[in-house]
């Protein structure tokens, strides 16, 4: 497949650049190509940069296939040595932590997040929103077990392998895959859940996410908000103001951790402490 140009002759455009796979690409035309290619004409627009594969994530008797990158050191060093021009243009992933593929791998806080959802039964019209949901994989179980759901992330990458992740577990009717990002008030929509792991790594995040968060929740006393983030993380400002406006409840769970991802020895199974927190409307 060549350049991704999905656009039609006419068709309203965003004028801001977005970076996908090395390619200068529109809001518009992304969001175009998220809903109208196939399976196959996706995998082949990710193939021709990187190489990748299919991992199988198990939770239960559930299982997902997710796409994962091959080589994730060849893509990292191919971001840090993206052109300056492209990080002041805005069509880079900028500098340091923001030049990492964060989006790109299966974190163990996001495995707490996936058995919650696969345990709680959806009732009628009740849509789930994933807020930086990098490969998906919560969301993506949340629609296993009958969700209409909706997988975000600002990442142009992330929404890709979202989708094919979505499509290839025969998930394509019920997923919705799209940029929101929390940062901004650019969304209109209400969810009766909103979930999301990892995405208290930084302190200036709080603020935004919390209004966000109030925002967006719909306002009935079932709704509820799905926090996961690893022990260590430090979300104490967080909470401290979400309290006031939410319920709040913690549960710990140690998930596995991949050698690769830990100081135990190859072939051993590490555990991570993770905290699984739920806000509900006060």
């Amino acid at each position: 497949m060549a350049k991704p140009n999905t656009g039609k002759a006419g068709a309203p455009t965003d004028n801001s650049r977005l970076q996908l796979l090395s390619w200068s690409v529109s809001g518009s035309e992304l969001s175009r190509l998220l809903e109208q290619a196939s399976l196959d004409q996706l995998l082949e627009l990710v193939s021709a940069r990187h190489a990748v594969h299919f991992e199988t994530v198990r939770i239960g008797e559930n299982v997902l296939e997710c796409l994962q990158l091959t080589d994730m050191e060849a893509y990292i060093e191919q971001r840090l040595n993206l052109p300056s021009s492209e990080v002041a243009s805005g069509t880079g992933p900028g500098y340091g932590i923001d030049a990492l593929p964060l989006w790109a791998k299966i974190w163990p806080a996001s495995l707490p997040l996936a058995m919650y959802m696969r345990g709680v039964a959806p009732g009628p019209g009740e849509r789930v929103l994933e807020i930086g949901a990098g490969l998906g994989l919560a969301g993506l179980f949340a629609a296993k077990r009958g969700f209409s759901v909706v997988l975000s992330d600002i990442v142009p990458e992330a929404l890709l392998f979202a989708r094919i992740n979505a499509l290839r577990n025969g998930l394509g009717d019920t997923v919705v895959v799209q940029a929101v990002n929390f940062m901004k008030e650019n969304h209109s929509e209400r969810y009766h859940r909103i979930i999301a792991s990892e995405v208290l790594y930084r302190e200036h995040f709080f603020a935004p996410l919390l209004s966000f968060l109030r925002t967006h929740l719909e306002p009935v006393a079932t709704a509820e908000i799905l926090l996961s983030a690893s022990a260590g993380r430090r979300s104490i400002k967080f909470f401290a103001a979400a309290k006031d406006f939410f319920q709040i409840s913690r549960s710990l769970v140690s998930s596995p951790v991949s050698s690769t991802d830990s100081s135990e020895l190859p072939g051993t199974e590490a555990q991570q402490d993770t905290y699984l927190y739920r806000l509900r409307p006060r």
